[in-house]
């Protein structure tokens, strides 16, 4: 890609995390005040753990966004939901992303 989308409205949140399956990458939910949990399939993400460490994640709330897919996408607006395995995929249920960049296996959005 001969253009780059990373910074666009970026805002990062640090939340506690409920548990030590948070990974860094992997789409994240509301879990309790205060407090996130990895994605189980077809969840609908608040946002994207992009940093993770001694309890607590800095979820990335706003802004571009790229995730790994087994899900074929086109760009425009489309529903997407977290998978099971920390991945994300186009659903009929899942909130209303722009999907602005495609490649094998990669998703890019504005979150």
């Amino acid at each position: 890609m001969n253009i780059n989308f990373s910074g666009y409205n970026e805002n990062v949140v640090t939340f506690e995390t409920n548990s030590n399956d948070v990974i860094m990458g992997t789409p994240v939910k509301m879990a309790s005040s205060g407090t996130v949990a990895k994605c189980s399939a077809d969840d609908t993400f608040c946002g994207v753990a992009v940093n993770v460490r001694n309890g607590y994640s800095a979820v990335q709330l706003s802004g571009y966004i790229e995730m790994p897919t087994d899900d074929t996408f086109a760009v425009g607006y489309q529903n997407i939901t977290a998978d099971n395995d920390g991945k994300v995929k186009s659903s009929t249920t899942g909130r209303e992303y722009l999907v602005v960049y495609v490649s094998d296996g990669i998703v890019g959005f504005i979150l």
